[in-house]
């Protein structure tokens, strides 16, 4: 058998991979588009919630929670659109490839940069810096670690892809 067959075992796994992929693609759309919606009828009648405080209109809220606010809906939506493409390569078979490795390293930064900015809100809301507190709610924020392990996951991915290519060349 060539070793760049693939045998009907491994064929009947990647079409179960190409499955789950379709599936939570269509999970991942439905849900964004409930969220979104919950998030715009919510925000009619309700108070607006930013942080730890709550605004009665969208005019109540300083400038700089709008910044914040808009930068993590930004992060949020980035990460969103790197799941999706990573959930398309997975649904075309492409699993170890460069640009699976990337969209998996993309959503570890997005991951680290959420933290850092969750981490921060405490700047936005007194508008003083507490050296103290700040760098520790950065170090023992979930999402950084949970980030940093993204990306030390997609570096081993990517450097398994690399040996592998390396292989396939070699006679």
């Amino acid at each position: 058998m060539n070793a760049n067959e693939i045998s009907p075992k491994a064929g009947s796994r990647l079409n179960r991979i190409k499955r789950t992929s379709r599936i939570l693609q269509s999970v991942f759309l439905i849900y964004f588009g409930m969220f979104g919606l919950v998030l715009l009828v919510g925000h009619i009648k309700t108070p607006i919630i930013v942080g730890s405080q709550s605004f009665g209109t969208l005019a109540e809220i300083p400038a700089e929670l709008k910044i914040y606010e808009a930068l993590r809906c930004a992060i949020f939506l980035l990460a969103a659109i790197a799941v999706s493409r990573l959930l398309e390569f997975y649904e075309k078979g492409i699993i170890f490839a460069a640009g699976t490795v990337s969209q998996i390293r993309q959503l570890g930064q997005l991951a680290v940069l959420y933290g850092v900015i969750t981490a921060c809100l405490p700047l936005f809301e007194t508008h003083k810096i507490e050296f103290p507190t700040l760098p520790l709610n950065i170090l023992l924020s979930p999402w950084l670690i949970v980030g940093f392990l993204t990306i030390i996951i997609a570096w081993i991915m990517d450097e398994g892809r690399k040996i592998q290519e390396e292989q396939e060349l070699t006679v």
